[in-house]
């Protein structure tokens, strides 16, 4: 089932995925079986880490009211904090408790684990040491329940926040061979595809400070966003006739040519609040938070997006205009179009690069349109209710809805700019890391190069335009120009 395209949460060679990012990018069954592994990982905290290691402690800065203290431990589900070296009630610690319409001597079994109004006796110590069984027991509320319960709620952030507390767990020091954790780590990655951008980096903002500051609804929210870049205001109805030829417009340039080296903490994103769009980040373990661009959907059914394969699903294209760490070396466009078949491995995965790299792209709210600026300077307009393209330099088709995989095709996006675009298709994986050739297309000139010799590792070769141009032309009949 389609669950995890991973914008990895840390680095590989530590815990290995992030529960967050599960959730985030999981259907109803992929998110059942996420909060099923989590769930399994509490259960069996104080049998086999009592106590937690003084060397971990869990910040609890991103809940908007909630967990802001420090806190150290588990009891029944629950961040609490350690008193004389045991795990102390929530009900004490926890500013997020709440015992709602549990009896005195009773607690309430955490709502995010076993759904809401649970409650089981806490009177003697034997019934203390086993709440989390005994809420095991009692519940009566499927798991499928509970996520919707979750969703309805609008707590998904409190519940992303208790999947980072076990991530963290396990991807520190000794914690991480323990058999919950291996057990997780298994559970989850068998929902683990791939990695489509693994190489990601992050702005730097310094520090924990920046990171206790904030704030999370149904999804992370950060501020110190990206700054909103000035655009010019046209709106459709001034193009006329000429969609292809909108003009150049003067934007920010980029931070640096090649992004700084990162260790990644862990990715997020929040709404934007200038428009229907998400804004994205990275965390970098030391230096704190950076952008790293900004993406918004287009979720059927509409002119593109016809009936899902799987009723249970949605039909969607993606757009991200990922501009990590502000360098010119690592900005392109990607699009993902996904037929609701609920499989991962099924998603049309396609990376467009776009040259000449004059600035960062930008997006920006007009009346009922979103005016996006490429690196060229060049402008798209998409509508903004559905997100689909009403002008500019680029066009887009259907999205593929063949029941047959391995006949479904890539998005049909076209660029009719002046620059030159540089594409990879991967259906289920990252485009930049395919054996085959890019596609190399300029005012109706085309050729064909090897992935490998422009993309290392889904990092790009090239932050230099013209070097790029010289290195193409020696390869293709085709000359192309800046």
């Amino acid at each position: 089932m389609k669950i995890l395209m991973l914008l990895a949460f840390i680095s590989c060679s530590a815990f290995g995925m992030s529960g967050r990012d599960a959730w985030k990018y999981s259907n109803t069954n992929g998110k059942v079986k996420v909060l099923n592994a989590y769930k399994t990982f509490f259960s069996l905290i104080n049998s086999e880490l009592s106590p937690i290691h003084e060397t971990t402690m869990f910040n609890f800065t991103i809940l908007e009211n909630a967990w802001a203290s420090e806190m150290d431990c588990v009891y029944a589900g629950w961040p609490s904090k350690r008193v004389n070296n045991l795990c102390s009630s929530p009900e004490k610690n926890n500013p997020d408790y709440k015992n709602e319409s549990c009896k005195s001597g009773e607690m309430q079994c955490q709502p995010l684990l076993f759904g809401k109004g649970l409650c089981v006796s806490v009177a003697s110590k034997k019934e203390r040491n086993l709440a989390f069984s005994n809420c095991d027991k009692k519940q009566t509320k499927s798991a499928e329940d509970v996520v919707k319960e979750i969703k309805a709620d609008g707590k998904e952030g409190q519940l992303l926040e208790l999947l980072d507390l076990a991530d963290k767990i396990c991807k520190e020091g000794k914690q991480a061979g323990t058999g919950m954790c291996a057990r997780l780590l298994a559970a989850t990655g068998e929902l683990r595809h791939f990695k489509p951008e693994a190489s990601l980096r992050v702005e730097n903002k310094s520090s924990e400070e920046q990171r206790s500051q904030i704030p999370v609804d149904v999804s992370p929210v950060i501020v110190n966003a990206v700054e909103k870049v000035n655009t010019v205001n046209r709106t459709i109805s001034q193009v006329n006739n000429q969609e292809d030829c909108l003009p150049e417009t003067e934007g920010t340039p980029f931070d640096r040519e090649d992004p700084r080296p990162l260790d990644f903490d862990y990715s997020t994103y929040r709404p934007s609040k200038d428009g229907p769009w998400d804004e994205t980040f990275l965390a970098d373990k030391k230096e704190g938070i950076r952008p790293t661009g900004f993406s918004f959907r287009s979720v059927g059914p509409n002119e593109i997006a016809g009936p899902p394969i799987d009723p249970a699903e949605k039909t969607v294209r993606e757009w991200k205009f990922v501009n990590e760490d502000g360098s010119k070396r690592e900005t392109y466009l990607w699009i993902q179009d996904d037929a609701g078949s609920g499989y991962l491995s099924q998603l049309m995965e396609s990376v467009i690069l776009i040259i000449p790299r004059k600035m960062k792209p930008a997006v920006e709210a007009v009346g009922d349109e979103l005016h996006v600026t490429l690196t060229t300077g060049e402008k798209v307009i998409y509508d903004k209710a559905t997100r689909l393209i009403k002008g500019g330099v680029l066009k887009e088709g259907k999205i593929d809805l063949n029941p047959d995989r391995f006949k479904r095709k890539f998005a049909p996006i076209t660029y009719s700019g002046t620059g030159i675009s540089i594409r990879v298709d991967k259906r289920g994986e990252d485009p930049r890391q395919i054996p085959g050739n890019a596609t190399i297309t300029q005012n109706g000139k085309t050729c064909l190069v090897p992935a490998p010799q422009l993309w290392k590792a889904a990092e790009f070769r090239f932050a230099n335009d013209k070097a790029l141009v010289d290195f193409l032309n020696s390869k293709c009949k085709s000359k192309f120009s800046l």
